[in-house]
């Protein structure tokens, strides 16, 4: 009878055992998952921080979330993927942030946008939209916060507008 029981003992420490190994190898996953997202949160925070967004920072925010550009990207790699390596130190405009976040969220837009995909019927269709303000300057720069605001705007009515 005893050796019954010992052998139930150790078929139960094993299986401890095993359940405590699934048990370690998930909580170092879940770990270094949290390593691995903390990077694109960090740059997140640094965007939403900006006065001045520039169109490598932008490039990178678009990018991103359309997933032509990996999450542990550079500003400068971002901005080469999204073709604007010419003007990645520049601030970015409000017209041509427009122009991105339209692009980058497959946002439906109007015949001359649709026609010509210039930024200037981006933010044209944004203001029709309600999104920007009527009396926002195309010219004027964009903050951190204000793109991160807006990107989000534009990707609630694009997703708003393919779920019909």
């Amino acid at each position: 009878m005893r050796g019954k029981c010992f052998l139930l003992d150790f078929y139960i420490v094993a299986f401890y055992n095993e359940c405590m190994k699934i048990k370690m190898l998930f909580l170092l996953i879940l770990i270094f998952s949290f390593a691995a997202f903390g990077q694109s949160a960090e740059r997140i925070s640094n965007i939403i921080g900006e006065s001045e967004l520039t169109y490598a920072e932008a490039a990178y925010l678009a990018g991103v979330y359309s997933e032509t550009v990996a999450e542990d990207a550079s500003y400068a790699d971002a901005a080469s993927l999204m073709g604007l390596s010419d003007k990645a130190d520049e601030k970015i405009t409000l017209k041509d942030f427009s122009g991105l976040c339209v692009s980058a969220s497959g946002l439906k837009c109007g015949l001359m946008y649709r026609a010509t995909k210039s930024a200037r019927y981006a933010f044209k269709e944004l203001k029709a939209r309600r999104i920007l303000n009527a009396a926002a300057d195309p010219s004027m720069t964009v903050s951190g916060r204000d793109a991160l605001a807006l990107f989000n705007q534009c990707v609630q009515k694009a997703e708003a507008g393919s779920k019909k």
